[in-house]
């Protein structure tokens, strides 16, 4: 039997904060797929492959997850938590120099330019979990930040 409260069911915002759930476990997940394509574009690389696709893919997801942080996820962290301020500037200084790097890549895709996005991306990563995760995970749920990566796959 459902509980209702004020119109809105009790199992409804239960199903909502569970679709929405930890949103530290959302940027994991957005984190380790973003390795699998680097290690994707390695693999292409590796076999002599058409690299425009692989690269596009890597580069075009990396970019969107980085506007959404950017646009949704610092300034709600930062406006709840003003603690993490400078922290936040450092990832969007990051986030600046990876999209220069990701040009370069585009432009160039080597395995020097995949090495050097590879390192930063993986010290980024790092980073961000180590302090965010847990501060992302104790929001309650409001809808998609925007921070997932999908690249088309099932």
């Amino acid at each position: 039997m459902e509980a209702w409260n004020h119109g809105t069911s009790v199992d409804s915002y239960d199903n909502e904060r569970a679709r929405f759930r930890a949103y530290g476990d959302q940027l994991i997940s957005a984190h380790l797929r973003l390795r699998e394509m680097v290690e994707d574009l390695y693999v292409a690389l590796d076999e002599g492959r058409d690299l425009h696709v692989y690269c596009m893919t890597l580069c075009g997801a990396v970019t969107k997850h980085h506007k959404a942080e950017d646009a949704n996820v610092f300034p709600l962290l930062a406006a709840r938590h003003p603690e993490l301020e400078a922290f936040l500037r450092g990832l969007r200084s990051d986030h600046n120099m990876l999209a220069h790097m990701l040009g370069r890549l585009e432009r160039s895709t080597t395995y020097e330019e995949l090495d050097a996005v590879s390192a930063v991306l993986e010290t980024h990563f790092i980073g961000e979990e180590k302090r965010l995760v847990s501060v992302l995970n104790a929001l309650e749920p409001m809808g998609d930040l925007g921070i997932g990566v999908t690249d088309g796959r099932a």
